[in-house]
């Protein structure tokens, strides 16, 4: 979920006014600001505490500052001047929990001052989505060292921005990251949470993810995947739910976590929708692990449920489970052996429907997890993550089966509206440029093929011109049969192709 905060913002000359309000109010629904830009905020329900702990990047048009414990985006119709930004000063209201600060603009072109003209009303959608202009998360530039602020109106002191960030399950532990003899970064891109917004989280992954996509891979898994020689298509597998018996390992595990009633209290003032983000996060890697082996857990298993889990990987949180399907998609079709899209989304309809009657056995899947985890490095991530899942779905209080039922009743929805264009990787003209390639190829072969036919037929002699000819006639009908139903496939590939 998204808690909407509307950004007051004015054009003066070349610059831009804003005011951001810190005071959280009651969910809206989003708006577009006169003029056509348009201001949201998205995080937890928690206060903001430290106004000073923030996060501050600039992009074209955009403008995004995680503060303390939320984020706030801004989108303006004019250009900001980057360039022209030595020094950012915010000033912040305390009485009225008001941020103000002022952003250099280019120069409006024609298109944008009759866009001021119009003074684009916030229900004119029409009018708005046809000068949206999209978030490129790896085209913003960090400006926090560049920014200073000024606390309260009494004080004229400006002190520089700083970084204490929460990370881990529900956000509750601050602080440098603990000593697990280790190297955090064998199992980890994000090698001090505290350190790095969530924000800078999201940004790391997303051009971790861009960079690591490779088009070729994904074209090997496009029609079919490439099973190894000796094992089983894991795109038939179905995963026995009913499986939920505890070993004697996993019931000393689950009664050590939950035994005593103070492990089992959640931490003041947590975010339901973040805590439940994260666990389908988890849960989803899980789903491909068990899916992508079979059930037959190997070497590799722990690798695959922190590699495709960001909320382990980059300890990033979310607040939308559409955010989460998309991150899993895009990991799983970058990183780990089977990279289809049909293959993930069978892994999202798996996790439905554990998650719609089958709460035991995702405790068993947790606890598997947990010792996964344990024998390796990614302990860290049964110390941050895994000991408060396990309590956070075995606590009925807080996560009763019905909840669990709206969890996958609300992630079905989510998987219904998502397609191939939302992740961002050019899948569908990957598939589509695949897909030409293969019917030219088709058509190439056959065309080599009639050749050397009739180069034969030249250089044969008349007494065994009619023989041939009669073998030529029988192959080359072969040979337009098979080429006729190899183009069918294919054009029937590209025409069920999902846009």
């Amino acid at each position: 979920m998204s808690n909407i905060l509307k950004i007051i913002c004015e054009y003066s000359g070349n610059l831009c006014d804003l005011q951001v309000p810190l005071k959280k109010t009651s969910p809206a629904t989003g708006s577009a600001e006169p003029g056509g830009s348009s201001s949201s905020c998205v995080g937890s329900g928690r206060e903001i505490v430290n106004v000073r702990n923030s996060d501050v990047f600039l992009g074209d048009y955009h403008f995004l500052i995680y503060i303390d414990v939320r984020l706030f985006k801004f989108r303006s119709y004019r250009r900001f001047d980057a360039k022209d930004i030595k020094n950012l000063m915010l000033f912040y209201n305390n009485k009225e929990h008001v941020l103000f600060l002022q952003l250099p603009c280019l120069p409006a072109n024609e298109e944008e001052e009759r866009r001021d003209n119009r003074k684009i009303r916030s229900n004119d959608k029409k009018s708005f989505n046809s000068i949206e202009r999209p978030l490129d998360l790896g085209k913003l530039k960090r400006i926090t060292d560049l920014c200073r602020i000024q606390l309260s109106d009494d004080n004229q002191d400006f002190v520089k921005l700083e970084a204490k960030f929460d990370y881990g399950f529900a956000s509750k532990f601050h602080g440098k990251i603990r000593n697990f003899e280790c190297d955090l970064k064998n199992i980890s891109r994000i090698m001090e949470p505290s350190k790095a917004s969530p924000l800078q989280r999201s940004i790391d992954r997303n051009i971790h993810e861009m960079r690591d996509f490779s088009r070729e891979q994904y074209k090997l898994n496009f029609v079919e995947l490439q099973v190894p020689d000796g094992h089983d298509n894991p795109a038939l597998f179905n995963i026995n739910f009913k499986d939920t018996t505890l070993t004697a390992d996993e019931e000393s595990l689950l009664h050590n976590l939950t035994c005593k009633p103070e492990m089992m209290k959640m931490p003041k003032d947590f975010d339901q929708v973040e805590v439940d983000c994260g666990l389908i996060s988890i849960l989803l890697a899980i789903c491909y692990d068990i899916r992508s082996t079979t059930n037959e857990a190997n070497c590799e298993s722990g690798w695959t449920r922190s590699i495709l889990t960001p909320t382990l990987y980059y300890f990033e949180p979310f607040y939308r489970l559409r955010d989460v399907v998309i991150s899993f998609y895009r990991r799983s079709l970058i990183y780990p052996l089977y990279r289809n899209y049909e293959f993930s989304r069978h892994c999202v309809e798996d996790c439905i429907q554990a998650l719609q009657m089958h709460s035991e056995w995702l405790v068993k899947q947790l606890l598997i997890t947990h010792e996964l985890f344990n024998g390796s490095e990614r302990a860290v991530f049964n110390y941050y993550y895994l000991d408060d899942y396990i309590r956070y779905i075995t606590n009925v209080t807080v996560c009763p089966a019905t909840h669990l039922q709206t969890l996958a009743y609300n992630l079905k929805n989510v998987l219904l509206d998502i397609f191939k264009k939302h992740l961002g990787l050019g899948l569908t003209d990957l598939e589509s440029e695949l897909l030409r390639e293969l019917i030219t190829d088709i058509h190439i072969a056959s065309s080599n093929s009639e050749d050397e036919s009739e180069d034969q037929e030249d250089g044969e002699g008349e007494a065994d011109d009619a023989g041939t000819e009669s073998c030529e006639s029988e192959f080359c009908n072969s040979n337009e049969s098979s080429d006729t139903e190899e183009n069918s496939v294919i054009e029937k590939q590209m025409n069920e192709l999902k846009l």
